[in-house]
């Protein structure tokens, strides 16, 4: 992983929501936010210094150090959003103020609504777990109905990288790739996080919170057909090395 960006005079808030952005490819740079850095918000630069385009939103109180980290490239200039869950929409509301707000077509009412998905259930969870995100969902993880200014699907294209459908956690879901150098933006197409925010390898999503699991098994195996060789998720990650596709192919059967 690369240098941090300076960053300046950040509020104490700030800090403690975020770390600085960590360039992790070329023209990509991380912030891992959350108490423990699990969330993973992507800022994409764009060609010519306008600005970045940040994908995903980590949590509501990461807003402030997303636009920190963004400003010295010249600002916000979208958000992309890989789905419309809490956590990775949290701070998008706040970042609409100054910047227009994308997703799937299938994640738009979701967004717009805020809150809680229909299909989650978290009697599926341990009591312990079941009570720590109730709490984290609502303090630290929600921001408020989000306004979407427009859609994304297959194929389109956003700061040299090309969008890849992969539903079955969130209905549209989708991830980020880049050809050139084969490396993947995927969210929550596969979890490398426990519930207690723990380190783990691969795995399908939790069902608790998944849509559909036997199409998140078919979207872990649609990105591993892409052959990529770095992939990062949208929780601690990377997964990288020589057997990146056959531990992706392993999540998937496993």
């Amino acid at each position: 992983m690369g240098p941090a960006i300076p960053m300046g005079d950040r509020t104490v808030r700030d800090r403690v929501a975020a770390g600085p952005p960590q360039r992790i490819a070329d023209g990509v740079w991380l912030i891992r936010g959350g108490p423990l850095r699990t969330m993973n918000v992507f800022l994409l630069e764009e060609p010519e210094d306008d600005g970045v385009t940040v994908f995903d939103a980590g949590e509501k109180g990461m807003a402030g150090a997303i636009e920190a980290g963004a400003a010295p490239f010249g600002g916000i200039r979208r958000v992309v959003l890989s789905h419309a869950d809490n956590d990775h929409r949290g701070a998008a509301l706040a970042l609409a103020r100054n910047a227009p707000i994308l997703c799937h077509s299938a994640e738009v009412d979701a967004a717009q609504r805020g809150g809680h998905r229909d299909y989650w259930d978290r009697r599926k969870l341990s009591p312990a777990v079941r009570a720590v995100h109730r709490f984290l969902m609502a303090y630290a993880w929600e921001g408020g109905p989000t306004p979407i200014s427009g859609t994304l699907q297959e194929d389109d294209e956003v700061t040299g990288f090309r969008v890849v459908e992969l539903p079955g956690h969130a209905p549209g879901m989708i991830g980020l790739f880049r050809e050139a150098d084969g490396l993947a933006l995927v969210s929550d197409c596969f979890y490398m996080t426990s519930m207690w925010g723990r380190p783990q390898p691969p795995a399908v999503p939790l069902e608790a919170y998944t849509l559909d699991t036997t199409q998140a098994r078919d979207s872990i195996r649609k990105l591993a057909a892409l052959r990529p060789r770095t992939v990062w998720p949208g929780h601690r990650g990377p997964l990288a090395g020589p057997d990146v596709v056959a531990q992706l192919e392993g999540a998937a059967a496993a």
